[in-house]
């Protein structure tokens, strides 16, 4: 670049170039500014973006946005653009993008809408940061947080353990004095490669823990045992760098040190420095504390000696029980005067419950330390703004509130000043990762942002007045002075032209690194160029990106191989869909013919029981044939709910109060060995279900839960709210996109297999050994979740448990008290009950029951014979008829004509499994009763006394 004395400019001209310096700034800014069509495609891709990311602005313009989305975010990115097609503006928020190369940003987002001239919204206009070194740095203080609240030895090992993992170094010391020879050291906490140390002891002479103690830090880059030849421990551990922290007692005495030493250059993204100085104030508060023979003495000299304001106040009254001496001459109160005030007192601002809601985080736990800023008012009447950092601190006698205040009235003040000021600048400059240089019209450097002294390692100070080329592009990597006449980035001020392209820089230590350019003529309002403005960004990772390229087809087809494999997943879902259906209207029929055999010898047990009455061997033998019907009706009853057969009676249901009412059930059943957990997140939905069904179904889960566990582990019970959006219902088309309540049920088992995964629901399929399981569990559960109109989800790791969701349909009714089942003496009675059933064996066991509990039964063996005796004019009180018939009448018919011929007639269905006769959607018809086969003698008198007793007509 040459340096040109030019014409002399004007004031006018003059005045003019401060704003085009600004404007060229802005125009070359790298922050991540991106321009999005409405349905979500990449319109224009600054270089910012280009840096962030890593993609070229030729890779990503007319892709979708979600290329750099990690896909648990796509949700967000719509609601983003659904607010910006509302014209809103999406102020700044924090979330998360993804790197070329896969690696996760931390990022903070700006979206606005970007209008044309009739004000309709035409695109979108994001602003993307990189925030991730501030997030390490929250971490560290979270750390510190967690680790504060530990005392004594726990603390000082929980701290070394966290600097080493923060920092990635292999050793951490903290060391205190030795009392008798202050020339001596010893660890009281040390952390190696991973794990914590025994400690020891070692001169501090010809160390460089020596130089920390004199020193408030010291860091070696590089070479550390080379510096120090005489510390020989520093050679056997083959440390390269060294960084050491002294720590200060509160009167300045010196307690010991904290170091951290890597056999590699500390990583200086990760600001070890502060890292460090995050710590120290604590452990040497720690060290102190654990010195001094009386706690409460210590801590009292601390408060009231430390020049910043300190309260304790009672944390059930909230009255004052100390006030440092800092604190009581700012507020002008004596100690006594403060022990009848609490901090409400003195915050204007605040009321008691404002402060109880402020603090209510700390009682609970859910916090362990909050900042907030707040005012004080003094005796005087004088307010002052403060900065309050609140602790709840625990111990034998009564847990009291620790607050640390800090006057902020000056700094206040001057940062709205500064801010008033600079803020535009700095938010454009200090946050941007470009290197910006601005030259004057002789080509000497007029500015350089942070960026650009990292990126050259020159500070400002040193390149003032100095020509660019002179400073970072005078030599070829092969060691020949590169001419300023052969730079292109000079030409960019003669020949007022914008100059771009890459080029190779010379760091101030001698390195060569690639960068890409631009070089712009900044003029001024007469269009003259009065200047350069030069922006530069390190490309090394860009020029591995492109020789990455190579493989630029096998990517694009590993992308259309998934896309496909995630087609096939979807086609498998519907075929397993599919498969499962037809083996539900397969198990269906089975159950039915079944029941009817169930029924009968059932019901011939029952009428056998009289008759052998005093027969006690003939009884017991009766009683375990009973038992053995029982058994297969309820096998009956899970292949129902497989092949979603069976009648459901629905009631609006609030999910988590059915859950509390099992939680002392589940652990009785569950045993000793189980810990149950019951999880209900506030202001649950209602859902429309069969109660007794889904508690069946809970019951279930649990019992394979606790074989899967064998009898020891954890069983989480969770009831909340979900909505299922098109994404999730795009991968599971068995499910229409909506809100639902979801029943997790979730255990730290053995897992299922993935070549399992597929089987699991399948009636008869269980890995459990011989005679410990029917393999119908899983299988009824999915089928009464289908009956009911939800969802279920399955996720399980091998060796760590399985979670299984169910998502049933929210409805907006409130739920009805539950009504109260009369279970008193079974009667018979006089009336006259027509029974119709096809199956001769099963209509003759029903008429013999019905007979025997005193009721006069007329019989028919199909619809039409029945309404034949309706017709006749008999006498009927009872209708008592089964659901599936043969002929072409069937049994709703036969009741809704037999109730017009004979007003106030009672109608009681009986079946084997559920059709559409009296069921719609798995759900039984309003008004309609039935009585599901097999049922017993008791069972039978009940509802039919039930029936008669109501006089129900059929609706």
């Amino acid at each position: 670049m040459t340096s040109q004395a030019g014409p002399g400019a004007d004031t006018h001209e003059a005045g003019g170039l401060e704003q085009q310096r600004l404007a060229a700034i802005v125009e070359y800014c790298e922050d991540a500014i991106i321009s999005l069509s409405l349905d979500g495609r990449v319109a224009s891709w600054n270089k910012g973006a280009v840096a962030l990311f890593g993609y070229t602005a030729s890779e990503m313009v007319g892709q979708p946005i979600t290329r750099i989305i990690p896909p648990e975010r796509y949700a967000e990115e719509d609601r983003i653009l659904s607010s910006i097609r509302e014209g809103e503006t999406v102020k700044p928020f924090e979330t998360q993008r993804v790197r070329k190369g896969g690696d996760i940003l931390d990022v903070s987002l700006t979206v606005s809408p970007v209008k044309d001239d009739a004000g309709r919204v035409v695109a979108a206009s994001k602003v993307a940061r990189d925030i991730s070194a501030r997030k390490r740095t929250e971490e560290a203080g979270r750390k510190l947080v967690e680790c504060s609240q530990l005392v004594g030895r726990a603390f000082f090992d929980g701290m070394v353990g966290i600097l080493a993992q923060f920092l990635g170094v292999r050793w951490v010391m903290l060391c205190d004095l030795d009392p008798a020879n202050l020339r001596r050291a010893r660890t009281v906490a040390a952390w190696t490669d991973g794990a914590l140390q025994d400690n020891f002891e070692y001169e501090l002479a010809g160390t460089p823990c020596a130089n920390v103690l004199k020193d408030e830090v010291c860091y070696y880059p590089t070479n550390i045992a080379e510096l120090f030849p005489e510390d020989t421990l520093l050679k056997e551990m083959g440390a390269e760098s060294y960084l050491g922290v002294p720590l200060r007692a509160s009167n300045g005495r010196t307690l010991g040190l904290l170091a951290v030493l890597h056999d590699q250059p500390l990583d200086e993204r990760l600001r070890p420095r502060q890292t460090l100085e995050l710590f120290v104030g604590r452990a040497a508060a720690e060290l102190e504390r654990m010195a001094t023979a009386s706690i409460n003495e210590r801590l009292g000299r601390i408060i009231e000696d430390a020049a910043s304001e300190t309260f304790v106040f009672d944390a059930e009254t909230l009255r004052f029980v100390l006030v440092n001496r800092a604190a009581r001459e700012n507020l002008g109160y004596s100690m006594g005067e403060l022990e009848r005030l609490t901090p409400v007192d003195i915050k204007p601002t605040l009321t008691p419950e404002s402060f109880a809601q402020l603090v209510a985080p700390l009682r609970t736990g859910e916090k362990a330390v909050i900042n907030f800023q707040t005012i004080h008012r003094r005796k005087d009447g004088t307010d002052y703004d403060v900065d309050v950092r609140l602790q709840l601190l625990r111990d034998d006698e009564r847990p009291v509130f620790y607050a640390a205040i800090e006057d902020i009235t000056a700094r206040e003040a001057a940062a709205r000043a500064l801010g008033d000021v600079s803020r535009r600048l700095d938010t454009i400059l200090d946050n941007t990762t470009m290197a910006v240089f601005l030259m004057d019209d002789r080509q000497e450097c007029i500015y350089m942002n942070e960026a650009a002294e990292r990126l050259t390692g020159y500070r400002f100070s040193e390149v003032t007045g100095r020509p660019l080329h002179d400073v970072v592009h005078h030599t070829h990597p092969d060691g020949r002075h590169f001419p300023l006449s052969e730079c292109p980035i000079d030409r960019a001020f003669p020949e007022d032209n914008q100059v771009q392209g890459e080029a190779m820089f010379v760091r101030k230590d001698g390195s060569f690194y690639p960068v890409a350019y631009t070089a712009s003529p900044i003029r001024n309002e007469h269009g003259k160029p009065v200047g350069t403005v030069v922006e530069a960004r390190n490309i090394q990772a860009e020029i591995e990106a492109r020789e990455a390229m190579e493989n630029f087809n096998a990517a694009l087809q590993s992308r259309v191989d998934a896309a496909v494999a995630e087609r096939d997943a979807v086609e498998a879902q519907l075929r397993h869909a599919q498969k499962m259906d037809a083996i539900g209207k397969l198990t269906g029929g089975i159950a039915h013919d079944f029941n009817n055999l169930l029924q009968v010898i059932g019901g011939n047990l029952q009428l056998l029981r009289r008759d052998i009455d005093g027969n006690r061997r003939a009884e017991k033998r009766a009683e375990n044939a009973m038992i053995g019907v029982e058994k297969g009706a309820r096998l009956a009853a899970q292949l129902l709910a497989f092949s979603r057969k069976q009648a459901l009676a629905p009631r609006v249901v609030n999910l988590g109060r059915l859950v509390r009412g099992l939680d002392e059930m589940l652990r009785r059943t569950l045993g000793e060995g189980i810990e149950v957990e019951t999880v209900i997140s506030g202001g649950l939905w209602n859902t429309f279900i069969d109660e007794t069904q889904v508690e069946n179904a809970i019951l279930n889960l649990a019992i394979n839960a606790r074989d899967a566990m064998d009898g020891y582990g954890k069983l989480t019970v969770e009831a909340g709210n979900a909505a299922l959006d098109d994404r999730y219902v795009r991968r599971h088309p068995d499910v229409k996109a909506g809100q639902y309540v979801m029943l997790a049920v979730t255990d730290t088992g053995c897992g299922i297999p993935s070549d399992l995964m597929d089987r699991v629901l399948e009636p008869f399929f269980t890995t459990k050994p011989v005679g410990k399981g029917t393999g119908l569990g899983l299988s009824s559960v999915y089928g009464l979740v289908k009956q009911s109109g939800g969802h279920m989800n399955i996720y399980s790791e091998v060796g760590h448990g399985t979670t299984i969701r169910i998502y049933l349909p929210r409805i907006l009714q409130e739920e009805a008290p539950q009504a109260f089942e009369d279970l008193g003496p079974v009667r018979g009675g006089a009336e006259t009950v027509l029974v119709v059933e096809d199956d001769d064996d099963v209509r003759a066991t029903a008429v013999e029951l019905l007979t025997e509990l005193g009721y006069q039964v007329v019989q028919a063996k199909d619809a039409a014979s029945g309404l034949a005796i309706v017709e006749s004019g008999l006498p009927i009180d009872l209708l008592f008829t089964d659901v599936v018939m043969p002929g072409q009448m069937q049994s709703r018919e036969l009741a809704q004509r037999a109730q017009a011929r004979l007003p106030g007639l009672a109608v009681l269905f009986t079946s084997g499994y559920t059709e559409n006769a009296i069921v719609h959607g798995g759900r039984l018809d309003e008004g309609v009763e039935l009585l599901s086969k097999p049922y017993t003698r008791e069972a039978l008198a009940r509802r039919v006394r039930q029936c008669l007793d109501g006089s129900g007509a059929l609706s």
